[in-house]
């Protein structure tokens, strides 16, 4: 012990240069370090959340978003009760007997069809013909009420047909608030669940509420998700890619499944995309010609080639099948036969010789494939240019080759009572192309129809004026979409364009935004977009959403997040894709509640607020350029809707528009209670949410019993926020905002 004592005194003697040292360098000398100090020396004295403050500024400078209390758990309870209603009722029926289903709770006064605007009509043609002889008799309106009197032999044919439902698919209207809709959606299951799961096998359908988001799973599965992850977030559709899938999986993996949700175990809906959208996310490597488009693959060619040839030759014509040497697709081979209409486009070849083998998918094969996937939507193929296209002839060449591209698919299409087919309506920024693209699709009598070339570096003005445009049910016949058919608009996942969407009456949509915003470490939140990497982060000790229930901001904190990102673990990347797709979700589902409580102003106007306003303040939301600039003079200027082109647009007038829009259809009432129908008890997780969603409206001075200067006060704060394309969206929509 003793001849350690020298040693030990040695010790102390550096301990006290050392202290010396520290004196001299002291964290007060120098401001960054000194912030660093302060907080070391607060962690101990302080909360979580005080510290949490000083990373991201004062309480009175972050801002958290308005709550959506307005949103009463008597309209809460009302809208589960009505999905539960449709649960019971539509879920367990054979879907050929959902029109006679509609038809009885018609008859006996049920509440929630009190308002049912019209149904998806049947098929225009029968393989028995027995329709064809029923035209020629009587008169048939779209919701498949007769409008003349059947007697006899035809009265007998046409029962036939109304008691036999031959689709996979059925929408009905039940719902209107302004223009924004809520539909009923009954699609058949193909795959009933595990053998264990009696829950899942007695549902023989999936009945969906819209509007809804379908989340892009493009391989047959969504990144960094497994299975039971998919399975509970995602419980309406997920879209795949035909293209992508056709490349990566030999087709007889399908057909050995039975389809794809056997394959992937998925018990709810899949919509395939047909591998159009290809043409502009790999424009440099594609060529576009009547026959279908002339990829320069990505993959290595051998599965795809394979599927292909197990098709044979019967769905090429002459001189259009694939070549031994290099089974590459001649130029020659594919030209169009008339004259003077090849169509090839010199701009969109492939980059380089020998890079990929050339791979032609026409219409005929995109459906082909997709039979065999056997998703339960299938999309046409289309021939998609750019938002930023700007030349006129391009865009009209696509869109009539859209049309015929169509008709080739209908004739492709083997599984008509098992998959719905989409057509695409096409016809960039210019109203006029738009109208004629519709008047031939919606003359298809087809299931659904889609926006499609959108989303693509337009203007917001743009964008907004054609999906008001295509939904406007002021314009002649066949320039809107049908009410009585799905609308859906393809690449929409900004929260803000999936709610302005919505408000113009559309049903689906779909984005990679959710699960790829994810993977560059960015989160969803109703102010905007949260970059978790950012320093500020470092103390935030709050969930990424305040009451959200996702898993993660139920087990996670900003700062926990914040350090995950900072040491690179890839599981970060799948916590944030699990909250952005269940927070876009329950988004919709908000606004569905709004919509069916018919508060959709106040719903809107609390959203746009958060954006604009709170998401401005926190920093999570820049105002672009472009907005700013923005003068008034552009809001009362000449309206030329393509801004490209002085073609006649079918005697459509922008005033005229305008002055219809404003009359709004008259709301229509709720259904109060559902005493006589089956009611489930509400999920955990919705109760969760609903509490909280109580428990903040008691403290929150935005809530709806706030007095009114302040209200005022902060719609001019919104309205002074807003961007000129979100003003005159919201006059389209006649939506005014209120607190």
């Amino acid at each position: 012990m003793e001849a350690t004592l020298p040693h030990e005194n040695r010790s102390n003697k550096s301990m006290k240069k050392s202290k010396q040292c520290v004196k001299k360098s002291s964290p007060l000398d120098n401001a960054e370090s000194s912030q660093k100090y302060i907080k070391k020396k607060m962690k101990s004295t302080i909360s979580a959340s005080d510290i949490g403050n000083i990373n991201r500024g004062t309480k009175s400078e972050y801002e958290e978003p308005l709550s959506f209390d307005f949103l009463t758990k008597q309209n809460y309870k009302e809208y589960d009760d009505f999905v539960n209603f449709c649960e019971t009722n539509f879920a367990n029926i054979d879907m050929r007997d959902v029109n006679n289903v509609i038809s009885e709770m018609k008859r006996n006064n049920v509440p929630y069809l009190a308002n049912c605007l019209s149904s998806s009509s049947e098929e225009e043609t029968d393989d028995t013909g027995k329709s064809k002889e029923i035209r020629e008799v009587d008169k048939v309106n779209e919701t498949g009420e007769v409008s003349e009197p059947i007697r006899g032999d035809d009265a007998t044919c046409f029962q036939e047909k109304k008691k036999s439902y031959r689709k996979n698919l059925k929408l009905v209207n039940i719902r209107k608030s302004k223009r924004a809709r809520v539909n009923m959606i009954v699609i058949k299951k193909k795959y009933l669940g595990e053998k264990d799961c009696d829950e899942e096998k007695e549902k023989k359908n999936t009945v969906i509420i819209s509007p809804f988001f379908m989340p892009v799973g493009t391989k047959c599965c969504i990144k960094g998700l497994v299975k039971e992850e998919v399975k509970e977030i995602c419980n309406y559709i997920i879209l795949s890619n035909t293209y992508h899938i056709s490349n990566i999986y030999d087709m007889s993996i399908f057909k050995n499944n039975r389809d794809i949700n056997h394959f992937i175990k998925f018990p709810n809906a899949i919509l395939t995309d047909s591998g159009g959208f290809q043409m502009v996310s790999l424009s440099k490597r594609i060529k576009i010609m009547e026959e279908g488009i002339l990829f320069n693959n990505i993959y290595d060619s051998s599965i795809i080639k394979g599927n292909i040839k197990h098709f044979g030759n019967s769905y090429t014509e002459e001189g259009n099948a694939y070549t031994e040497e290099g089974n590459a697709l001649t130029e020659e081979g594919n030209a169009l036969t008339e004259e003077g209409n090849s169509h090839t486009e010199e701009g969109n070849s492939h980059t380089e010789e020998g890079q990929g083998e050339n791979i032609l998918l026409s219409p005929e094969m995109s459906i082909r494939l997709q039979n065999i996937i056997g998703s339960d939507i299938i999309m046409a193929l289309d021939d998609v240019r750019s938002a930023m296209e700007t030349d006129l002839q391009k865009i009209e060449e696509a869109m009539y080759r859209t049309n015929r591209w169509l008709r080739r698919c209908i004739e492709s299409h083997e599984k008509k009572d098992e998959q719905s087919l989409f057509g695409i309506i096409q016809g960039g920024l210019n109203i006029h192309f738009r109208n004629k693209s519709m008047e031939y699709i919606l003359n298809q009598k087809l299931n659904g129809y889609a926006i499609g070339g959108l989303c693509g570096g337009e203007k917001k003005k743009k964008f907004i004026r054609i999906i008001n445009h295509c939904s406007n049910e002021n314009n002649k016949k066949y320039n809107y979409l049908p009410v009585n058919k799905c609308r859906y608009i393809m690449g929409i996942g900004y929260i803000i364009d999936i709610l302005f969407c919505s408000l113009f009456g559309y049903d689906m949509y779909d984005c990679v935004y959710p699960s790829r915003t994810a993977r560059f470490n960015t989160a969803l939140s109703y102010d905007g977009t949260i970059k978790l990497k950012q320093a500020k982060y470092k103390y935030d000790f709050t969930p990424i959403v305040k009451n959200c229930t996702c898993y993660v901001c139920s087990h996670y904190s900003k700062s926990s997040l914040h350090l995950l990102i900072s040491k690179r673990n890839p599981i970060v990347n799948i916590l944030l894709t699990i909250h952005n797709i269940f927070f876009t979700l329950h988004f919709c589902h908000l606004m569905r509640v709004s919509i069916f409580a018919d508060k959709i102003e106040l719903f809107t106007t609390t959203v746009l607020y958060n954006h604009f306003v709170i998401g401005h303040k926190n920093g999570n939301y820049k105002i672009p350029d472009k907005d700013e600039e923005t003068s008034n003079a552009e809001k009362n200027k000449n309206h030329d809707l393509c801004n490209i082109s002085d073609l006649p647009m079918n005697n459509y007038s922008l005033s005229v528009e305008d002055k219809r829009e404003k009359k709004a259809s008259s709301p229509r009432s709720i259904p109060q209670n559902a005493n006589n129908f089956n009611e489930k008890e509400l999920t955990n997780n919705h109760m969760k949410s609903e509490e909280n969603l109580i428990r903040t409206s008691e403290t929150n001075p935005f809530s709806s019993s706030y007095q009114t200067p302040e209200k005022e006060k902060m719609i001019l704060e919104l309205k002074g926020s807003l961007p000129q394309w979100a003003l005159e969206a919201l006059e389209y929509a006649d939506i005014k905002l209120k607190f």
